[in-house]
């Protein structure tokens, strides 16, 4: 019990600042950046082509996200000059998680290594956190989404019944405990 309470301590109370570098996967250039208000219309854009037309998250809910930047983490991968996909993260410091919100990468550059090295980018920074877990909810039906996860060492730990909006799907709860090596290998 008193290692947990120490392990607390150490983490900080808001999420330190996250640089931004340039990135390759594939033979191809990217910037990776932190997400910026002015990125909120690319953001709801890459929704909507990732979910045919049908973006589940409003203006609102990226800006409400994006002002919170002491517990929130959204980077953005540019290819020149355009955003071409996303990743979100929320800080719990008394859980010792980081939770990915959300993950969407434009379907013409899917497959690619992008959805990858984000979340390596996001356990990388996870880790110099110091947190312990990084978990997230997949959708049941995405077994494309929950392979990759389970290639990054996640493991399914729940079922959250009716959990999404709409349509009610099923959402299998996923975490990394960070012992498992976040890899594509």
């Amino acid at each position: 019990m008193f290692l947990k309470f120490n392990r607390h301590h150490k983490l900080p109370a808001a999420l330190p600042k996250f640089e931004q570098k340039l990135v390759d996967t594939r033979g191809y250039s990217f910037i990776l950046r932190r997400a910026t208000v002015e990125d909120i219309d690319s953001l709801v854009h890459i929704e909507e082509a990732v979910y045919a037309g049908k973006a589940p998250w409003l203006l609102r809910d990226f800006l409400s996200e994006l002002s919170r930047p002491r517990l929130r983490l959204y980077l953005v991968i540019q290819r020149n000059d355009q955003v071409i996909g996303f990743a979100g993260a929320a800080y719990n410091r008394e859980k010792q998680d980081i939770h990915i919100t959300n993950i969407a990468i434009v379907p013409i550059w899917q497959k690619n290594g992008l959805g990858t090295l984000m979340i390596e980018e996001l356990a990388a920074f996870s880790r110099a956190v110091g947190v312990t877990t990084m978990s997230l909810e997949a959708r049941a039906s995405n077994h494309g989404a929950m392979a990759l996860y389970q290639r990054l060492g996640f493991l399914k730990t729940d079922v959250k019944k009716g959990y999404y909006f709409g349509d009610h799907e099923d959402a299998i709860t996923m975490v990394n405990h960070f012992e498992h090596k976040i890899s594509d290998n």
